[in-house]
C-alpha cells in the first residue's frame, strides 16, 4: 500500500491502529503464557496428589519395601480420555518395583525424603510433565522414588480455550476503538475540510481572509499564515494594478505627442520645417525612452524586495565618480557646475552596484533637471557611523515640506515643479534604498529653496548573511 496516496484520516488511523494491533498481539501472547502457567500449576497439584497417594501404598514387609496397589486403583490411575498417564516406583539403585513405564529421574540429584520435584521430559516421543516424590523405604540407607507423568494435551487445550474466550471481546473492543478513532479523526479534521471548501469556492479576485474562529490551535496558526500570505498578495496585486494604471497614463501622453509630431513631420514643407519637426520628434522619443527605462527600473526594484539579490562590497568613490561622469554632458548643456566631495576615498558599502548606481544617478539627474541654468549641484559621500551617506545638493526651487514624503511615491509630481518629468526619479531612489535596508531623507538646502537628498546605506547589509555574494551583474 502506498501511503502517499492515503488521506490524512487514513494515515492517522493506520499510525494508531498498527501499534494497537501490535500491543494486542503481545497481550494475547502474554495471556496465553499466563493461562498456561496457572493450568500447569493446577495439574501439577493433581500430579502431586497422585504421587503422594501412591507413596501411601508403600509397605515394609520383612525388611523389604513392597507396593500394594489394587487392580481397580491401577486402572483408575491410568484412565484419562485426553492425556496418557505413566507412573513408577523405584529405589535409589534404579530398580523399579512397580509401574506401567520406566520414567526418567529428576535432573536434581540431591535426594531429600519428603521432597517433591516437578520437571519436563519426553516419553515415547511426547513431551510430558513429571512429578517425583521421595519417601523413605523403611530400610536403612534406601529411598523410594514415586514418579507420575502426564502428557500436556489438557493443559494446552485449557490455555487455548481461555485465550479464545478472552480474545473475542478484545477483538470487539479493538473494532470499537477503530470506529471511535475514525469518527474522532473525522470530527477533528472537520475544520480542515471547511478551510478546503472555503478556498475552493474562492476566485482569483477574492483574497479576503479566511475565517479563524472555532479552529484548533494548529489549524488556526496555518490559517493565520495563509491569511498573511493573501494579504501580501493583495497588496502586491493592488500595487501592480496601480503601477500599470499609472504607467499607462504616463505613457499615453508622450505616445500621443509622438504620433502628433510624426504627422506634422509628414506634412512639413521644406527642409527647415522638416528638420524642426524631427528635432521635436527626437526630444519626445528621448523622453519616452527615459520614461520606459525608469518604469523598468522601478518595476525591477520593487520585484527585488522579495527576491534573492547578490550583494558585494562596492567602492563608494568609484561609484560616485562613474555616475557623475555619465551625467556631466547633461549638466554642461545647462551650464551647471557639478562638484564631488569624498570624505573617505577608501569607503565601501555592501550592496548591488548596478542598483546603487541607478539610485545615485536618479538623484543627480533629478538635481540637474530642477536646478536653473548656471546653478550648482554637489555630490558627496562618506561613512557616518555604521552607514555610508550619499548626499546630493542643488540650488533649485526645492520641495515644500508637506510634499517631501509624497514625492517618494511613483508618478507624484508637485504642481509647482515647472519642469517636465515622470515623477519616478525619487521613487526609484527610495525603492533601491529600501532594498538595501537604507533610508532617504529630503530637506531644504537654505531656507525654502534648494534640496538636500540624503541616502544612508548600512556598511554591512543585513541581507548579506542570508544571501550569496558574487559579482553585481543584475541587469536593470
Amino acid at each position: 500500500m502506498r501511503t502517499d496516496r492515503l488521506s490524512l484520516r487514513q494515515r492517522l488511523l493506520l499510525w494508531l491502529l498498527l501499534p494497537i494491533l501490535l500491543l494486542t498481539g503481545i497481550w494475547a501472547w502474554a495471556t496465553y503464557a499466563i493461562v498456561l502457567h496457572f493450568a500447569n500449576r493446577t495439574y501439577d497439584w493433581s500430579l502431586q496428589d497422585t504421587a503422594q497417594t501412591l507413596a501411601g501404598q508403600v509397605r515394609v514387609v520383612h525388611g523389604k519395601p513392597e507396593f500394594d496397589l489394587p487392580p481397580a486403583a491401577h486402572r483408575m490411575l491410568e484412565f484419562d480420555e485426553v492425556d496418557k498417564v505413566y507412573f513408577s516406583v523405584s529405589n535409589n539403585h534404579g530398580q523399579q518395583l512397580v509401574g506401567n513405564r520406566s520414567l526418567p529421574p529428576s535432573p536434581a540429584r540431591i535426594m531429600v525424603p519428603g521432597e517433591t520435584r516437578f520437571y519436563d521430559s519426553r516419553v515415547d516421543g511426547e513431551t510430558v510433565r513429571l512429578v517425583e516424590y521421595t519417601v523413605p523405604s523403611g530400610v536403612h540407607g534406601q529411598l523410594l522414588f514415586v514418579r507420575v507423568a502426564e502428557t500436556l494435551h489438557k493443559r494446552q487445550a485449557m490455555a487455548r480455550d481461555a485465550l479464545v474466550y478472552m480474545i473475542t471481546p478484545q477483538l470487539l473492543f479493538l473494532a470499537s476503538i477503530a470506529l471511535l478513532v475514525w469518527h474522532g479523526i473525522g470530527r477533528g479534521m472537520a475544520p480542515l475540510s471547511r478551510i478546503r471548501d472555503a478556498i475552493a469556492r474562492r476566485t482569483h479576485e477574492d483574497l479576503s481572509p479566511l475565517g479563524e474562529s472555532g479552529l484548533p490551535a494548529e489549524v488556526h496558526e496555518q490559517v493565520r499564515v495563509i491569511n498573511d500570505l493573501m494579504a501580501r498578495l493583495g497588496r502586491t496585486i493592488m500595487a501592480q494594478q496601480r503601477f500599470i494604471a499609472d504607467a499607462t497614463h504616463q505613457l499615453r501622453t508622450p505616445i500621443t505627442v509622438l504620433c502628433a509630431q510624426t504627422e506634422l513631420a509628414l506634412r512639413a514643407h521644406g527642409q527647415d520645417e522638416l528638420r524642426a519637426e524631427l528635432a521635436k520628434l527626437n526630444a519626445t522619443t528621448v523622453r519616452l525612452a527615459r520614461l520606459a527605462n525608469q518604469l523598468l527600473s522601478l518595476s525591477r526594484a520593487e520585484a527585488r524586495q522579495s527576491g534573492a539579490l547578490d550583494f558585494a562590497p562596492v567602492d563608494v568613490a568609484a561609484l560616485v565618480e562613474d555616475v557623475v561622469e555619465r551625467l556631466v554632458p547633461a549638466a554642461l548643456a545647462k551650464q551647471i557646475e557639478v562638484s564631488i566631495e569624498l570624505a573617505d576615498e577608501s569607503a565601501a558599502v555592501c550592496g548591488n552596484r548596478q542598483f546603487l548606481s541607478e539610485m545615485l544617478a536618479n538623484l543627480v539627474d533629478n538635481a540637474i533637471r530642477y536646478t536653473p541654468t548656471g546653478g550648482h549641484v554637489g555630490v558627496s559621500a562618506g561613512q557616518v557611523g555604521g552607514s555610508v551617506a550619499f548626499v546630493v545638493t542643488d540650488n533649485g526651487p526645492g520641495i515644500p515640506e508637506p510634499e517631501r514624503q509624497r514625492v517618494l511615491e511613483p508618478f507624484y509630481r508637485s504642481a509647482d515643479a515647472g519642469v517636465e518629468g515622470s515623477g519616478l526619479g525619487l521613487a526609484i531612489a527610495h525603492e533601491i534604498a529600501t532594498l538595501h535596508k537604507g533610508r532617504i531623507t529630503l530637506m531644504a538646502a537654505s531656507g525654502d529653496s534648494g534640496l538636500i537628498a540624503t541616502v544612508e546605506i548600512p556598511v554591512q547589509s543585513p541581507r548579506l548573511a542570508h544571501e550569496p555574494t558574487g559579482d553585481s551583474s543584475t541587469d536593470l
